[in-house]
């Protein structure tokens, strides 16, 4: 999977149709392209970039028909599709927002997607772990091994995700 991001160029004269180009170009993407993509879901809702840029970003391993769709509706020369090089945050699962630096707690919703670090009391993002086997990690600050796990249930009553997404347990009693 790659992370894609589809950039509306800016309409000075009108800053709104910069909003109603990204949503038609994500319900042609849906409608009209096997890319998993929710045109309603605030997951991959419209941001904009410094240069006041309209965008939304995905994951997807179908870039050719992301770039298929533009094209073949409308969209050439207002809206272009790249892949993010230098992809290392995580994307929300509750809002969809891919953060540009792996974090603890998005950045635009506050939700928490993994707990601290048992022994040390860390906040450290789930990619930053160092696997050793399984579900069974290190963590890269007190080099304790934890194990990580999602909370189980995963939904609260109301359909939400439980906070933290991912449970830090301890290997070894703690000191």
């Amino acid at each position: 999977m790659q992370r894609v991001r589809v950039t509306v160029q800016h309409n000075p004269s009108d800053p709104t149709d910069d909003l109603r180009c990204a949503a038609r170009a994500r319900r042609d993407l849906w409608a009209h392209s096997p890319v998993e993509i929710d045109p309603d879901s605030p997951r991959h809702g419209t941001h904009r970039d410094e240069e006041k840029n309209a965008f939304f970003e995905f994951a997807t391993d179908r870039f050719g028909e992301v770039q298929r769709v533009l094209k073949e509706y409308g969209y050439a020369g207002r809206a272009e599709a790249f892949v993010v090089q230098d992809a290392k945050g995580i994307e929300c699962v509750k809002c969809g927002y891919i953060t540009p630096k792996l974090v603890t707690v998005c950045p635009t919703c506050e939700f928490r997607d993994i707990a601290c670090c048992p022994y040390c009391n860390s906040e450290i993002p789930r990619l930053e772990y160092m696997p050793i086997s399984g579900d069974l990690f290190k963590c890269p600050t007190c080099h304790k091994q934890v194990r990580l796990q999602f909370q189980d249930p995963m939904f609260d009553a109301n359909d939400n995700y439980k906070q933290p997404l991912v449970l830090v347990v301890p290997e070894e009693p703690v000191q």
